[in-house]
């Protein structure tokens, strides 16, 4: 995976800061953000890259995330969609279709990028965690599944300013996917129906 569009976007989020300085250790810095990690919460911009380096797909929104594993992304571009766990049940939403897919979480966590955030103790024992060459004040943190047929490669932490800025993977269809994060609030007062879903009327509910 190439660093160079992800190191300039990255930058950017330094807001010009001369005196940034190249992180000490970004595993460091990872475990250290994520061993006291509540909740999270902030704005997100996600691109998706074929195999040939190509965007296929650039979307935006809100998240929030609770310990152990409740989260909610909902994507206001380029359509509406609301992805919400409460810690057992995933619901996807998709406001066009007015469709509504639930699975349960044990079977959509393990091995996903999103286990380094919800869930650390999981997560190092599903991946291996090591240092990568930081790009100036960006340092690198990879995450390495330990299962040979795990569904996600190269995967990515990104670290600015001692926080985590991106995770980056590849899929199973050698895509290229980045998550960004921006506006971060950590251990923030989340809504108490914040990862809670019901279907809307009229929606098609499928279950996988």
């Amino acid at each position: 995976m190439k660093f160079t569009a992800t190191f300039t976007a990255l930058a950017l989020l330094l807001c010009g800061s001369a005196e940034a300085q190249t992180p000490v250790n970004p595993l460091t810095d990872f475990r250290a953000y994520t061993r006291d990690l509540s909740s999270l919460s902030g704005t997100f911009t996600q691109e998706v890259r074929d195999k040939n380096g190509r965007v296929s797909r650039q979307s935006a929104g809100t998240f929030a995330i609770a310990r152990p594993g409740k989260f909610r992304f909902v994507y206001e571009k380029p359509y509406k969609q609301t992805i919400v766990s409460d810690g057992v049940t995933v619901w996807l939403h998709d406001e066009d279709l007015n469709q509504v897919t639930t699975k349960k979480l044990a079977d959509t966590l393990s091995e996903q990028p999103l286990t380094l955030l919800l869930d650390p103790a999981a997560s190092e024992k599903s991946f291996e965690l090591k240092v990568l060459e930081s790009r100036g004040s960006i340092g690198y943190v990879e995450a390495k599944p330990r299962k040979a047929d795990a569904s996600v490669d190269e995967l990515r932490i990104a670290m600015v300013a001692a926080q985590p800025a991106e995770l980056s993977w590849r899929d199973a269809l050698q895509n290229t996917n980045a998550i960004r994060f921006t506006t971060l609030t950590k251990n923030g007062k989340l809504a108490a129906d914040a990862f809670a879903f019901v279907p809307p009327k009229g929606a098609d509910v499928l279950k996988q």
